[in-house]
């Protein structure tokens, strides 16, 4: 059984369910935890693995008149994730998903990749953070409506990291742990990842708090400068101690964006834009003759048609990642070879 902790600004729905509509506040959050049974859930058909996930949402309850009545989900959360941690020694991961998702989709991604990673020598905690895709199939349509729906959950998913960092600050020393956290985002994730940095400098300004260790950005529909600019993503830096990106020249989704959607350069496809303003904690991975297009027979879960996908089935790159989340230096890490501006993996 796999165990993942989520936040979403989705509204909730009859059954522990919740649809794809924004809470009637847009930063407003419910935290919880989902259970999908079985083992190498990665092999199989997300809509099976969404179907059979168990949804448990914290219960909270707000007094205006007594703050000290009201019971909080997220402090109920991240107390029980505290523990997990504190008893197994595991990191912990926050994980951003990207377009066309469903909830239970986004549950049954996460799961998936705590095993994948597991899987691979990296046992850590997933925490989810969902916001409010649509799901509702690929085209221009809803590509535009779930990219304004990512920008529009970002003030929630910088309000749910600020109370994390409330949470880790206001800690008793004994009832610490040593774990450490990272952040994964995919895809358009990192277009919502933008929305929540830009919301946290309204609160801290250009501090983002140093909570992260490691944030790793795969196949990002974001612009090729975001890592460069203020304005979008590079305050992020301040919080993590290195980021790395993860590239496919070949990635056809992201060559939908940039030509179809009339974005810029994508992060993803093209890598960071080389320049004074890149900080060198900023690490290029480009992934491209490392993705695998067209695995057969016993290897068909690993099929990847639009070379989108390989965060969560490319043992090559999983292998990278792994080492990347256990903290080994660049020059380190195998599998890789140097080349200028990037690193080269397969």
């Amino acid at each position: 059984m796999t165990t993942i902790y989520f936040a979403t600004n989705r509204k909730l729905a009859p059954g522990a369910e919740f649809s794809d509509a924004f809470h009637d506040n847009l930063d407003e959050l419910r935290f919880g935890t989902a259970t999908c049974e079985g083992r190498e859930l990665f092999k199989r058909d997300i809509a099976d693995v969404a179907a059979s996930a168990t949804i448990e949402v914290a219960p909270e309850r707000l007094s205006a008149e007594n703050a000290a009545a009201s019971r909080l989900g997220s402090a109920a959360v991240f107390g029980r994730l505290q523990a997990e941690l504190r008893d197994s020694g595991k990191d912990a991961l926050i994980y951003i998903h990207g377009y066309n998702y469903s909830f239970r989709d986004s549950v049954a991604r996460a799961c998936q990749l705590q095993q994948w990673l597991a899987a691979g020598g990296r046992d850590m905690a997933v925490c989810l953070f969902a916001w409010p895709s649509r799901g509702a199939g690929v085209s221009t349509g809803a590509y535009r409506d779930d990219r304004n729906r990512a920008a529009a959950a970002g003030p929630a998913l910088g309000r749910a990291i600020l109370k994390a960092v409330d949470f880790v600050r206001g800690t008793p020393r004994g009832q610490a742990c040593n774990s450490r956290l990272h952040l994964v985002a995919h895809s358009m994730g990192a277009w919502a990842l933008r929305g929540a940095v830009q919301s946290m400098r309204t609160f801290v300004g250009d501090n983002i708090p140093p909570l992260f260790e490691e944030v790793v950005l795969f196949a990002a529909d974001e612009d090729d400068d975001a890592l460069s600019a203020r304005a979008k993503l590079s305050p992020i830096l301040r919080g993590c101690r290195r980021a790395t990106v993860y590239l496919n020249r070949q990635d056809l989704a992201l060559k939908a964006s940039d030509v179809a959607m009339g974005n810029p350069d994508r992060l993803g496809k093209a890598g960071p834009e080389q320049g004074p303003d890149l900080p060198p904690k900023v690490v290029t991975v480009n992934a491209s003759p490392a993705i695998i297009w067209d695995a057969m027979g016993a290897a068909a879960w690993t099929r990847d048609e639009t070379g989108h996908q390989y965060y969560r089935n490319n043992t090559i790159v999983r292998d990278d990642v792994v080492q990347v989340l256990a903290g080994t230096s660049d020059a380190e890490i195998k599998g890789r070879a140097e080349k200028p501006n990037f690193w080269l993996l397969g």
